[in-house]
């Protein structure tokens, strides 16, 4: 539960998803409601019910009382003219003091008409996830993450035909044999499931297959194994535009049949430390909608191809930790000088002299180069990039001298990394370079 702090980000994104997707459906009249209130009475039972079986030491449930349900915190009713029932119920506990824990009671089952399940950030003690969940049909969105749910998800999560986001990340004691479950939730959009173990779940390239609406999957640190990454006869994914597979061992290397090849909608791709090792695939090149390509930590060899200089919406390109070796100026070459945002390429072996001509990346905030084999002087060009916040250099073989010129017009330079060099600073622009580092 330390990390709870770091998550608020996480909930807004997930809460203003909810608004993004949700779509209301029509509903039986109901019952006659109080006066100058939505909340129906049987509703307003139920939400007591359910918070009798939790522990809640912050109290944050305290505002749950009175005949209107609908004034509670985390309850969202919908309006009169579609009956007034419960349609949201949002217990997220964005920090320690607020989590809720306990029994999560059956008697949610009655809110027929829910359609957003928000229990993220609690701490419910490594009890394992209801089984009647699979039942709450209307569900649209059912987030659990970071929750301390374990043991086995239930497959009657395969029930929810309505889901389009599902969050059951960071929860390390959960797991799931296959998922089997999973191929069934047909309208999916958004599927978080980091560190849960999928170890033994040989197929999970087919079940994600078989989810055509899927935009965004988070599958990493799962231990997903090399022989469950052989691409499906056709690729149904069509849509997905956010894959992050991270901290799974693979341990293989990108072959011409491997899923991600054919994955042409995509615009981030994550696969930070792997295990993935021989060259870069040319076809790579190919995916390109690609915004973000994370490879950092693994064994790739050899050059960055050819065929990314097709890649001209890219801004992120993180390939730090490898064993690529190419001059500087064949690898920027390649890059799109309007659109590259960051550039990591520390810890390789990459060799040559920044270009003067290095000023054209304008956009640029971020340049790690450092622990390369890098030589000569660093360009007066650099200045030109206006937008630099931070520039490692360091551990390279550059010589010459570094003076005010170069720095003239980084205004917004924030880190500044140089040593390991053969440099001259001279020390009246010591003081200035402090002074320019804010």
């Amino acid at each position: 539960m330390a990390g709870r702090r770091l998550l608020v980000g996480v909930q807004m994104i997930f809460a203003m998803s909810f608004l993004l997707f949700h779509r209301s459906c029509p509903a039986p009249a109901s019952p006659t409601l109080p006066a100058g209130s939505l909340c129906i009475p049987l509703e307003r039972d139920v939400l007591l019910d359910f918070k009798a079986g939790l522990t809640d030491p912050g109290n944050v449930l305290s505002s749950w009382r009175g005949a209107d349900c609908c004034q509670w915190t985390g309850v969202v009713c919908s309006n009169r003219t579609t009956g007034g029932h419960v349609v949201t119920l949002q217990i997220s506990g964005l920090y320690d003091s607020q989590a809720v824990g306990g029994e999560i009671r059956s008697s949610l089952l009655t809110l027929r008409h829910l359609k957003m399940l928000d229990l993220s950030l609690n701490d419910f003690g490594g009890q394992p996830i209801p089984e009647f969940i699979g039942a709450l049909r209307s569900l649209t969105h059912l987030d659990l993450s970071y929750s301390d749910f374990s043991g086995q998800i239930p497959p009657h999560l395969g029930n929810l035909s309505n889901l389009l986001n599902l969050q059951l990340s960071n929860m390390a004691d959960l797991y799931s044999p296959d998922l089997a479950w999973l191929s069934r939730l047909k309208k999916l959009q958004v599927l978080g499931m980091s560190e849960v173990d999928l170890s033994t779940a040989v197929d999970w390239v087919h079940a994600l297959n078989m989810l055509p609406d899927l935009i965004n999957v988070d599958l990493d640190s799962c231990g997903l194994r090399n022989s469950t990454i052989a691409s499906p006869v056709h690729s149904n994914l069509t849509s997905l535009e956010t894959l992050d597979l991270s901290f799974n061992p693979f341990n293989t290397s990108i072959g011409a049949n491997n899923f991600i090849l054919a994955l042409t909608s995509l615009e981030e791709l994550s696969l930070l430390s792997c295990g993935i090792h021989g060259p870069v695939h040319d076809a790579l090149g190919n995916l390109t909608s690609l915004r973000k390509l994370s490879l950092q930590e693994n064994l790739f060899v050899g050059k960055v191809p050819s065929t990314f200089k097709k890649l001209e919406k890219l801004q992120v390109f993180e390939l730090s930790n490898n064993f690529i070796s190419m001059d500087v100026i064949e690898l920027l070459h390649l890059l799109p000088p309007d659109e590259l945002l960051k550039l990591r390429f520390d810890n390789n072996k990459l060799t040559g002299s920044l270009p003067a001509w290095i000023g054209q990346f304008s956009s640029l905030t971020i340049i790690k180069l450092n622990h390369n084999e890098l030589s000569g002087e660093i360009p007066i060009g650099i200045r030109e990039l206006t937008n630099l916040r931070d520039l490692w250099l360091n551990s390279n073989n550059l010589h010459g001298t570094i003076n005010e010129d170069h720095f003239t017009n980084l205004t917004t330079l924030q880190v500044l990394l140089i040593s390991d060099n053969s440099l001259t600073v001279k020390d009246r622009f010591l003081k200035k370079l402090a002074c320019l580092l804010h």
